[in-house]
């Protein structure tokens, strides 16, 4: 994205509230935002890439190898791996018979006792998926989760600010 605008400083006495240096609340008063790329985030294969990915596709113990290749410190859970990956790989959007659309988005709930490594999960999915937001339970209520209004302290300005998962929107929402 390119943002072509005003730039600018502003002071707010409410966002200094014992601080002992002033802190400036920049703006940027955008008169024009072009999309340079439809591309993701994600870096476009090379040849070898695409090679490499062909030679994995024949190999038949493809899937277990997958699964090892998840959190590989973590030892067992094959089960977890397993769920973590079809995750990460997703599902096939259906619509059959043109009467109702299927998305082929897969949920995974992980539950179990302190200590039995679900966040050092969340904590590598974040790392590896090229489109990662995580948050806290504690932080994520609905609004949290989706989105809110929040008037800004600068503008005075209404807006509205995304939440968890709609910044994950196509990637991996992890709480």
């Amino acid at each position: 994205v390119e943002v072509t605008g005003v730039y600018t400083n502003n002071y707010d006495g409410s966002l200094n509230a014992g601080q002992s240096f002033p802190i400036f609340a920049t703006v940027i008063m955008a008169n024009h935002v072009l999309k340079k790329d439809d591309r993701s985030a994600v870096r476009a294969l090379t040849d070898d890439d695409v090679k490499a990915i062909l030679a994995l596709s024949k190999d038949e113990r493809i899937g277990e190898r997958l699964i090892a290749s998840i959190a590989p410190s973590i030892f067992g859970h094959e089960d977890v791996k397993r769920a973590i990956a079809l995750c990460l790989f997703g599902g096939e959007p259906k619509n059959p018979g043109q009467k109702h659309k299927v998305r082929g988005d897969i949920n995974l709930l992980i539950c179990g006792d302190p200590g039995t490594a679900k966040s050092q999960f969340l904590k590598y999915v974040e790392k590896i998926a090229p489109r990662a937001v995580f948050t806290t339970g504690q932080g994520a209520s609905a609004v949290g989760l989706t989105a809110y209004v929040q008037r800004s302290p600068v503008t005075r300005e209404w807006t509205l600010e995304a939440g968890a998962l709609v910044l994950a929107d196509h990637g991996v929402c992890l709480i």
